[in-house]
């Protein structure tokens, strides 16, 4: 009985691995292979002109010239607790409603 089971899940087996196909083996590769011209171009490290290399370099120099000040961003309103109600109206504590993570 145990090996009439196991002559069944054989054949089984080997039914299914000649019946599979590989068109979705294919499509994924071929994504792959998409995906990554598309980072080579969008990073530019393939043939960078010269003209790329003079922009970049007026760009640095730009900045050394003229340093600006960056102001930090202040907030308008006191900062929520937890256990306060919810700014957004809902009559729940913070913690319960907009504060979950």
């Amino acid at each position: 009985m145990f090996q009439e089971m196991m002559d069944t899940i054989q054949e089984k087996v080997t039914d299914v691995i000649f019946k599979v196909r590989l068109f979705e083996d294919l499509r994924a590769r071929s994504a792959y292979n998409i995906r990554a011209a598309q980072h080579a171009e969008s990073t530019n490290l393939g043939f960078a002109g010269q003209a790329d290399a003079d922009r970049a370099a007026a760009m640095q120099s730009q900045g050394k010239d003229a340093p600006q000040k960056v102001e930090p961003i202040r907030r308008e309103q006191p900062r929520v607790g937890r256990n306060d109600p919810c700014p957004c109206g809902s009559g729940k504590k913070y913690k319960q409603c907009h504060g979950k993570k």
